[in-house]
């Protein structure tokens, strides 16, 4: 998850969050950067529905090859 946190009497900053880390960036440059990337990997991604669909299709040939037997 990332986060543009915005300050009346403060620079802004960003916040990005994994699963298990948060980091606080202040870089002009890098908190500048952030909603045109942001943008970019919203372009780049899938519908939701594409995204369960190649989810699902992962699982079913995750499964079948778990089935055969290795040559």
């Amino acid at each position: 998850m990332v986060t543009l946190i915005k300050f009346e009497d403060a620079p802004p900053t960003v916040c990005t969050e994994g699963a298990y880390s948060g980091n606080l960036l202040d870089e002009p440059i890098t908190v500048r950067r952030v909603p045109a990337d942001y943008d970019l990997l919203r372009a780049a991604a899938l519908s939701p529905e594409a995204s369960l669909s190649t989810a699902a299709a992962a699982q079913r040939s995750s499964t079948t090859s778990r089935r055969r037997p290795r040559p």
